[in-house]
């Protein structure tokens, strides 16, 4: 009995309590002596031609044992799109980007990778300890 007049109370008082300020003026954000002040539109800076254009590089290759070593070719500043398919269940790593993805039979491994240095990225298999591709990475082009 004590329990529902606490609720009654309680739901009287949330009632009264929207009724309030639904009725209270909203505040205008200016204090009143204050001048409006509008701002003035600045003129936008003309969009300047980046020095080089970063490409989206796809590429797919195999983990299977037996298959060559793949190597891709790309330029500082492209995004790497890469999956890795094979009928393996390990590990792929590519230890320069700091990324690993697992990788088992009908479920690829997939990185994106932005390529920001010069270099070649190894892609190896982590338990089989080997090498399935190289990317190798050139001087961005002007």
């Amino acid at each position: 009995m004590l329990g529902r007049r606490l609720l009654v109370l309680f739901a009287v008082l949330l009632g009264l309590t929207a009724l309030v300020t639904s009725l209270a003026p909203r505040p205008s954000g200016l204090r009143s002596g204050l001048a409006r002040v509008t701002p003035s539109p600045t003129p936008t800076p003309a969009a300047t031609r980046p020095a080089t254009t970063s490409r989206r590089i796809v590429a797919t290759i195999s983990a299977d044992a037996g298959r060559p070593r793949a190597s891709i070719h790309a330029r500082v500043g492209d995004v790497l799109a890469l999956t890795v398919r094979g009928d393996v269940l390990d590990g792929v790593e590519i230890a320069d980007a700091g990324k690993v993805e697992p990788i088992e039979p009908g479920s690829p491994a997939r990185f994106e990778v932005l390529l920001d240095h010069r270099g070649e990225l190894r892609v190896d298999l982590i338990d089989a300890q080997r090498l399935i591709g190289v990317v190798d990475v050139a001087a961005a082009q002007s």
